[in-house]
C-alpha cells in the first residue's frame, strides 16, 4: 500500500504520521498525537507516567476483584447442590444472576459515567461489591442467596465498562492495544483465578470464607481491623480521568487532516466528527489566532510531566463542568437509550465485534460450567480444590496472550500505517489469526478429552492454555478495532459486547449441562468452537478489505458528534 496525497479521512482513519508545515516529514519514529493533548498539566494526557502507570493499575486491581466473586463459583457447585438442596440448573442460576446483571447493568453505569465522571461511580460500585459480598457470606436460604448475586453483579458491572473508558482517557491512540489487552487480562485472570481461591477455600474451611476474602480484597472486613484493598486504592490514588478537551482547529494542510481525524475525548464526545461544530468553534478569534498555525504535537515532543489537580480527586460530581460545551443532559440520555442499540444492530463492525468478544469468552465459560461435571466424577474424582487448580492453565494462557496479543496487533497496525500513510482501523485485523488457531486446537483437545477421559494434563496442560490464550487475544484486538472504528463510543461499544456476551451466556446455562449430560461433550463444546473460529474468520474476510466502506456508510452519523 502506498502513501495517499489526499487520504480519504473519516472515523477510524488517522493520520498518524504527518508532515510538518515546512515540508519535512516527522519520519518513520514520528508518531502523531491521536487525540492532541491540551497544555494544562491536569489534562489526563498529560499525565505522567508514574501517574497513569498507578491509575490502570488501580484499574487492574478493581477488575480483577471485582469480577471474582460473581463468576468464581464453579468448584463450589456440588457444595451448594448439597447445602441448599437445589439441582444443578438451580445452582447454575446463582452463577447466571450475577452474569446477566453484569452486562445489563452498564446501561445505567456508563451513562452515569459519562454524566457523573468515572471516579464517583468506581467508588459507588466498590461500596456495593463490598456489601455484596458480606450479605453473600451471611445467607442462609437459596433465594436470598440469589438477590445477593444480582446485587454483586451490579456492583462488578463497572469492570465492564469502565476500564476501557479510562484507557482512552489516559492514553493515545497508538498506545492502546497494550492496554485493551491488559483489561481482558485482568478481567479473565479474576475468573481464571477467582475459582482457584474459591475450591482451595471450600475443601480447606468453608465456602462462605470464599465470599469473606474477597470482602477483604475489596478493602475491608468483618472484623472492621481494615485493610488496604481495591476500595481504598481507589480512593486515594484513583482521580477523575474524564476531561472535556476543546475542540482545536489547525489550518495547515497536514496538521488539519490529522484534527479531523481526531474523534475521541475522554467523556466520549467527539471533537472532529461534525464539520459544522468545526466551524463553530473556530468563529472565535482568540481560538483562530491561537490555533490556526500550530503543528501536531508528536511523540517525542510531548512531555508528559503534569498531575491531577486536587479538584480531580473530589468525591462528589461537577455536573456543571460535566455538561460544558457539548454535554447536556438530553444527550447524555440519548447516548444510555440509543446509542448502545443503534450501533449493535446498526454499525456491523461493533455488531461483528461484539459476537466475536462474546463467542470466545463463551468458549471459556463452557468449560468453565462443565469442569465439575468432568473432573468431579471418574476417573478423575477431583475435590473442589482440584478442580479449582485446572484453572491456573487458563492463567498461563491468558498471561502469553497479555504480552503478545496488544503489542501485536499495534505493531502491525503502525507498521502498515507507516507504509500506507494513514492508520486504518483494519490494520491490526491480521493479528487475530494466531489466536483462532488456539481457540481451535484448545476446543478440539478439551472436547475429545472430556469425551474420552484422557489424562488430565492433555486436557488441561494444553487445551486449558490454548483457550486461555484466545480468551484474552481475541475480545482485546476486535474491541480494539471497534472503538479505533468509532472513538466516540468506547463505553457504549463496551454495553454492546457486554451485552451479547452476558445474555448468550445467561442463556448457555439452560442447556449446555442437560446437553453434556445426554449427548457427550464433543457436540456442544465444538459448537462454540464453530462459531468463534467461524465469525473471526468471516469478520476478517470481511472488514480486513471492505472494513473502511462500512466505516463509509456511517460516518454521518449523529453519534459521532454527541
Amino acid at each position: 500500500m502506498t502513501r495517499s496525497e489526499n487520504p480519504d479521512i473519516i472515523p477510524g482513519t488517522d493520520i498518524i504520521f504527518a508532515e510538518r508545515d515546512d515540508g519535512s516529514n516527522t519520519g518513520a519514529n514520528e508518531i502523531v498525537l491521536i487525540p492532541q493533548p491540551t497544555s494544562n498539566p491536569d489534562d489526563p494526557l498529560n499525565w505522567s507516567t508514574a501517574w497513569k502507570a498507578t491509575i490502570i493499575l488501580n484499574q487492574f486491581v478493581f477488575v480483577f476483584v471485582s469480577i471474582m466473586t460473581p463468576l468464581s463459583i464453579s468448584p463450589m457447585t456440588f457444595v451448594f447442590e448439597a447445602e441448599f438442596r437445589r439441582s444443578l440448573s438451580e445452582v447454575n442460576m446463582l452463577f447466571g444472576a450475577a452474569a446477566i446483571t453484569l452486562g445489563y447493568a452498564n446501561l445505567l453505569l456508563v451513562p452515569a459515567a459519562n454524566a457523573l465522571g468515572r471516579r464517583p461511580v468506581l467508588l459507588a460500585c466498590a461500596v456495593v461489591c463490598i456489601l455484596a459480598n458480606v450479605w453473600q457470606a451471611l445467607v442462609t436460604s437459596y433465594e436470598s442467596f440469589l438477590a445477593a448475586r444480582v446485587i454483586s453483579g451490579l456492583g462488578a458491572a463497572a469492570n465492564e465498562s469502565i476500564m476501557p473508558m479510562v484507557v482512552a482517557d489516559l492514553l493515545f491512540l497508538h498506545q492502546r492495544g497494550s492496554s485493551m489487552a491488559l483489561y481482558f487480562w485482568a478481567y479473565f485472570l479474576g475468573l481464571f483465578i477467582g475459582p482457584i481461591v474459591s475450591g482451595a477455600t471450600t475443601s480447606q474451611i468453608s465456602w462462605r470464607w470464599f465470599f469473606w476474602v474477597c470482602t477483604i480484597l475489596q478493602g475491608e472486613n468483618l472484623t472492621c481491623r481494615g485493610g488496604k484493598g481495591s476500595f481504598i486504592f481507589l480512593l486515594v490514588a484513583h482521580p477523575e480521568t474524564k476531561y472535556d478537551r476543546p475542540m482545536t482547529i489547525d489550518t495547515s494542510p497536514a496538521a488539519t487532516v490529522t484534527n479531523l481525524s481526531i474523534s475521541p475525548t475522554v467523556d466520549g464526545t467527539s471533537s472532529s466528527s461534525s464539520e459544522k461544530a468545526h466551524q463553530a468553534r473556530a468563529n472565535s478569534p482568540q481560538s483562530q489566532r491561537q490555533q490556526q498555525h500550530a503543528p501536531p504535537v508528536t511523540a517525542s515532543q510531548h512531555i508528559a510531566h503534569g498531575r491531577p489537580s486536587r479538584a480531580q480527586f473530589s468525591l462528589l460530581p461537577h455536573l456543571h463542568l460535566r455538561f460544558a460545551h457539548r454535554i447536556t443532559l438530553s444527550s447524555v440520555l440519548l447516548r444510555a437509550v440509543v446509542a448502545p442499540a443503534k450501533i449493535l444492530f446498526c454499525y456491523p463492525i461493533v455488531g461483528w465485534a461484539s459476537l466475536a468478544m462474546g463467542f470466545a469468552a463463551n468458549s471459556l465459560l463452557a468449560l468453565n460450567l462443565t469442569q465439575a461435571q468432568v473432573f468431579g466424577a471418574p476417573p478423575y474424582l477431583f475435590g473442589a480444590d482440584q478442580i479449582g487448580y485446572t484453572n491456573f492453565a487458563f492463567a498461563a494462557g491468558a498471561a502469553v496472550a497479555l504480552v503478545t496479543a496488544g503489542p501485536l496487533s499495534d505493531r502491525i497496525a503502525l507498521r502498515r500505517a507507516a507504509a500506507a500513510g494513514v492508520l486504518e482501523a483494519e490494520m491490526r485485523l491480521p493479528a487475530l489469526a494466531p489466536y483462532v488457531c488456539a481457540n481451535l486446537a484448545g476446543m478440539v483437545l478439551a472436547a475429545v478429552g472430556y469425551q474420552r477421559a484422557w489424562p488430565w494434563e492433555i486436557v488441561v496442560l494444553l487445551g486449558y492454555t490454548l483457550v486461555g490464550l484466545q480468551t484474552v487475544g481475541i475480545p482485546a484486538i476486535v474491541i480494539a478495532y471497534a472503538v479505533d472504528s468509532y472513538k466516540a463510543l468506547p463505553g457504549e461499544i463496551m454495553i454492546a459486547a457486554t451485552i451479547v456476551k452476558n445474555t448468550f451466556g445467561f442463556g448457555m446455562l439452560f442447556f449446555l449441562n442437560d446437553w453434556a449430560a445426554r449427548s457427550g461433550y464433543i457436540a456442544p463444546i465444538l459448537l462454540f468452537m464453530a462459531l468463534t473460529v467461524g465469525s473471526c474468520v468471516v469478520g476478517m474476510a470481511i472488514f480486513i478489505p471492505f472494513g473502511k466502506q462500512f466505516r463509509r456508510w456511517t460516518k454521518d452519523s449523529e453519534l459521532h458528534a454527541m
